[in-house]
């Protein structure tokens, strides 16, 4: 008993220095330590009836450690204060829209690739081509192919209508986006097939590329549809 006495009053009760910015439990048992003994146990049961006991003043690594645990309010009140660059990345943002989880036009555009119902091949093969378009152009792929769309896309088409007699009539009918796109698409798929690399995603991304930059083939076929629609405009019906 003497010498615990002496001992503790020998030894300054600020003896133990820590970083109390970084967790205190790693700086008492550290990675390199190789295990824990029957000692470091008893010290820990020790520290724990001490406090059980109301021990006010904590002087070994174990009380330190297990008062903090008693006592996070001095942990978790320091309030969040963003700084200027942060404020003003929240005001740029503050605007847009939140992104939808996938785009219907990416979709309708799989849906039309899909075989045989193998939709996470047909994902997969459209993943790799907006990877080539945006290698090549620099630019969001999916915004570039809504705007080949919007330019690849015809505006009317024809359809044969009976009028009660042998002879039929073409008449002119305008279309809405979603068929718009879907001759798009289906020009693109046609155009695509005759290019010369065996990577189906390539051939993909080398005619999206190609018709974003009004050189596709199907500019041919939008065209045609439409001086055929035109000729047969006075049969319009309003």
């Amino acid at each position: 008993m003497f010498r615990s006495i002496t001992r503790a009053r020998l030894v300054p009760r600020t003896f133990i220095r820590f970083n109390t910015t970084k967790p205190l439990f790693p700086q008492i048992y550290p990675i390199n330590k190789d295990k824990i003994t029957e000692e470091d146990v008893d010290k820990w049961i020790s520290a724990l009836k001490h406090l059980k006991n109301g021990k006010k003043i904590h002087e070994t690594e174990e009380e330190i450690y297990l008062g903090q645990m008693t006592q996070p309010e001095q942990f978790i009140t320091k309030k969040f204060e963003p700084s200027l660059q942060q404020i003003e990345e929240t005001l740029e943002y503050k605007n847009k829209q939140i992104p939808l989880k996938s785009d219907p036009t990416v979709d309708n555009f799989i849906n039309l690739i899909m075989r045989h119902g193998r939709k996470a091949r047909a994902q997969k093969i459209v993943s790799r081509a907006f990877y080539i378009v945006q290698l090549k152009l620099r630019k969001d792929p999916i915004e570039v192919l809504k705007e080949t769309l919007n330019k690849l896309g015809p505006l009317v088409t024809t359809k044969s209508m009976s009028t009660g007699v042998a002879k039929r009539r073409i008449v002119p009918i305008p279309l809405n986006e979603r068929q718009r796109n879907r001759f798009a698409i289906k020009w693109i798929l046609e155009a695509s097939k005759n290019r010369k690399s065996n990577d189906f995603a390539v051939r993909l991304a080398e005619e999206i590329i190609n018709a974003y930059e009004g050189k596709s083939s199907g500019y041919d076929k939008k065209a045609q549809m439409h001086k055929q629609a035109t000729q047969q405009r006075a049969y319009i019906n309003l």
